[in-house]
């Protein structure tokens, strides 16, 4: 009786990479923390950030949260000398800066109880199983096993620099935006919505959800976006209600201060990670004229949404299935987001895994074109590619740019590919 040998297929060697380095991943994450000079990670995004504006709203000083309002960077902000008094060995030319709603300040109030080290072990922590979350929630839409998903995932370099920056785009972006869409997709439009709203905590995730329910509102399907939008008000009369009116208007007027510090290059932005088209191109020009350009590029990148909802549009009334319009519409979304937000920076190309698993599934909403699934692998394999190159070269102005003209040209390929097969469908 012969033995039945299982075969070594390319996505099995793939996948037992993927498991290897997931693995090791994650020792190193315990590792950096627990062992390494904690010097070194003062200087991380989250225990700069996210644990200094913990600590603020703990302690009953939401107001040192923002800058002023005339203020032009985050350079000697309120925040910025806080952060500098509660972590002695950060740099002194490091500048703590915090943009987001005080909600998230609040989220993070318990975490400040704790050495700042063990604090972002535990949100690490969490941000796994919100991946691993995100990875079974899509699992049930493509078919795909959850635990090759969870492993595979690992394989997009962006989601590892998320996890070791303690950054908020898998549990504040990935998640909420996961079980949105999987609602939305069982017709549970309005509670898909008011979860979609919870992108407030994490707005880089945002636009792209409610471009799928502005999608679904103009095809007469209006349920999704009145739950965003009652989420919306019901999250900023949360915060208005727990951190006052004062907080919550210094952080609506701080988006002035955060747009200012990414036009003048002052200091505190990373500008070999920024990975947006206008913020791309607008630091190729002088300081001096960065001003007179930017209204022209932010002006080219709505244009560029209003085409995104006349394609969706378009295509929905293509007789196409409302699976497979509710996820060609979030795909388009979030390409579009990953080129057009002025303020994104490379960790935040996680938000491309959800647009990967759809166009590289075999089953699910969008299976079914081989030409796709190409174009996704070349783009997770680019977008991976290019992380140790901004890093290695980050005074290269240029190079981020060159991703975003990859990108740029894998959209239009794929819109042209949907579009194409529209047409034979109608045929």
């Amino acid at each position: 009786m012969t033995q039945r040998r299982s075969a070594v297929t390319p996505y099995r060697v793939v996948l037992f990479f993927a498991t290897v380095f997931a693995l090791t991943t994650l020792i190193f994450l315990v590792h950096s923390n627990l062992f390494s000079q904690r010097r070194e990670f003062q200087e991380s995004d989250y225990i700069m950030t996210f644990y200094v504006a913990g600590h603020l709203a703990a302690g009953g000083r939401a107001d040192e949260l923002y800058p002023n309002p005339d203020a032009r960077s985050f350079v000697d902000s309120p925040f910025d000398r806080a952060a500098h008094a509660l972590l002695p060995n950060l740099h002194k030319q490091s500048t703590g800066a915090y943009m987001y709603i005080p909600l998230v300040a609040g989220v993070f109030a318990p975490l400040s109880f704790i050495d700042p080290n063990w604090s972002l072990l535990v949100w690490q922590v969490l941000s796994v199983l919100a991946l691993g979350a995100c990875c079974y929630l899509l699992s049930h839409v493509t078919q795909v096993t959850s635990h090759d998903m969870f492993f595979l995932s690992f394989l997009f370099a962006p989601i590892f620099l998320t996890l070791w920056a303690g950054q908020l785009g898998l549990t504040f972006g990935l998640l909420p935006l996961c079980v949105g869409y999987v609602l939305v997709l069982k017709q549970r439009e309005f509670i898909g919505g008011l979860v979609w709203s919870l992108l407030l905590l994490k707005p880089q995730f945002f636009l792209a959800a409610a471009f799928v329910a502005i999608t679904l509102a103009l095809m007469r399907r209006h349920r999704a976006f009145f739950g965003m939008t009652i989420g919306v008000l019901a999250l900023i009369g949360l915060t208005i209600l727990i951190f006052g009116i004062g907080p919550t208007t210094q952080w609506l007027v701080s988006h002035r201060v955060s747009d200012a510090t990414y036009s003048s290059g002052l200091q505190g932005i990373p500008s070999h990670l920024i990975t947006g088209l206008p913020a791309n191109l607008m630091i190729l020009f002088p300081v001096e004229q960065r001003a007179a350009v930017k209204l022209p590029l932010y002006a080219a990148a709505a244009v560029l949404w209003i085409f995104g909802l006349w394609f969706c549009f378009k295509l929905g009334k293509s007789h196409e299935d409302q699976a497979r319009h509710i996820s060609l519409s979030l795909v388009i979304g979030l390409f579009f987001s990953s080129l057009t937000l002025p303020h994104l920076l490379y960790y935040d190309l996680c938000l491309l895994l959800p647009v990967g698993v759809l166009l590289i599934a075999r089953n699910g909403p969008l299976s079914g074109h081989i030409q796709s699934r190409w174009m996704a692998i070349f783009g997770w394999i680019v977008i991976s590619v290019f992380l140790p190159l901004l890093l290695a070269f980050a005074k290269n102005k240029v190079l981020p740019l060159v991703l975003e003209i990859i990108l740029s040209s894998l959209l239009i390929a794929l819109l042209w590919h949907f579009n194409r097969h529209s047409q034979l469908t109608r045929n």
